[in-house]
C-alpha cells in the first residue's frame, strides 16, 4: 500500500516530572480507542522533548503477550505507518529481543522524538511472558514510558503490569456491549487504584446517543474525562498520512487536561 508520510509541528504540552515515568493506558474493552489515545499522548509529549532538547526521548511501548496470528485487530505499527517513518533505516524488534531474553537497555527506534517499541507484523507469533514485559517496561530507553496495555493480557499479567505503573489512564467505550465486556479489566484497574496508583477514567467516543447517567452508574464513575467521538474522516485521513490523532483538538485538549492535573498531584505517586 502506498501511503504518504506527512509531518507537522506541535505546540508545547505539559511535561511529566521524573517521578511519573511509567504511564499505562488500558482499555476497559477491545476497541475502546486506547491505542489511538496512547499514540497521541506519546507524540504530544515528544513535542516537548524536541523543543527542550532533552537527552532522553519519550518511549511508546506496546504491552501485549501474543501470539495473535489471524487476529483482525490492527497493530500500532501499521496504524501510523512505521515502515514509512523508518524508510531506509532498520527497525529494531524489541519483542524479539524480549522473547529471546536479550537486553533492551540503550536500544532505540527513534522517530519524531519517540522511541517506538512496537510489535512488527512478524512479531505477533512471539509469546512474551509477564516477567519479560516488566523488564521491557523498566529498561526501555525513554521518559516518560507511555504504555499501550492490551486488555487481552491474562489476569495475572495485567495485574503485574498495572501494579508497575505510576499513572493509569483507563479508557472506556460507553457502548453498552463494551461496558458489559469490561468487567474483568475494571476489577483489575480498581485493584491497582485501591493499592494507591492514581487512575484517570476517560469516556471516549462520546456522542448524543450516550446515556451518560447510565454509563456513570454502571461503572461507578464520578468525574471522568470525556472525549467526543472523532469524525470518521479524520481517523481515515490520519492513517493514510501515517500519523496519530495528536492534532485533533478534542483529543489533544483532553490529554493536556489529564496530565496538567496529574503533574500537580505528585504526592500520590507510588
Amino acid at each position: 500500500m502506498e501511503r504518504r508520510l506527512t509531518r507537522g509541528g506541535r505546540d508545547a504540552f505539559p511535561d511529566c516530572p521524573p517521578e511519573i515515568r511509567k504511564i499505562g493506558f488500558v482499555g476497559l474493552s477491545a476497541g475502546a480507542g486506547t491505542t489511538t489515545l496512547t499514540l497521541a499522548a506519546a507524540e504530544c509529549f515528544a513535542a516537548g522533548y524536541k523543543a527542550s532538547h532533552r537527552a532522553s526521548p519519550v518511549a511508546y511501548l506496546e504491552i501485549a503477550a501474543g501470539p495473535d496470528e489471524g487476529s483482525s485487530a490492527g497493530l500500532p505499527y501499521d496504524k501510523i505507518g512505521i515502515d514509512r517513518h523508518f524508510a531506509g533505516r532498520d527497525f529494531l524488534s524489541f519483542y524479539r529481543l524480549a522473547a529471546e531474553g536479550k537486553p533492551v537497555s540503550g536500544k532505540v527506534n527513534l522517530s519524531g522524538g519517540v522511541n517506538w517499541a512496537l510489535r512488527m507484523p512478524v512479531d505477533v507469533r512471539h509469546t512474551v511472558g509477564a516477567a519479560s514485559l516488566l523488564r521491557l517496561i523498566d529498561n526501555i530507553e525513554g521518559a516518560p514510558v507511555v504504555c499501550d496495555i492490551s486488555s487481552s493480557l491474562s489476569r495475572e499479567a495485567l495485574l503485574d503490569v498495572l501494579a508497575d505503573m505510576h499513572r493509569i489512564i483507563c479508557v472506556v467505550d460507553p457502548l453498552p456491549s463494551k461496558l458489559l465486556a469490561g468487567g474483568r479489566v475494571m476489577e483489575q484497574v480498581r485493584s491497582a487504584e485501591h493499592a494507591g496508583i492514581p487512575v484517570t477514567y476517560v469516556l471516549n467516543k462520546m456522542n448524543a446517543g450516550v446515556n451518560l447517567r447510565e454509563v456513570k452508574r454502571f461503572v461507578s464513575l464520578n468525574d471522568p474525562v470525556e472525549i467526543p467521538a472523532v469524525k470518521l474522516q479524520a481517523v481515515y485521513a490520519a492513517e493514510y498520512a501515517c500519523r496519530s490523532l495528536a492534532d485533533e483538538p478534542c483529543i489533544r485538549g483532553a490529554l493536556a487536561n489529564i496530565f496538567a492535573f496529574q503533574t500537580q498531584n505528585l504526592g500520590q505517586v507510588s
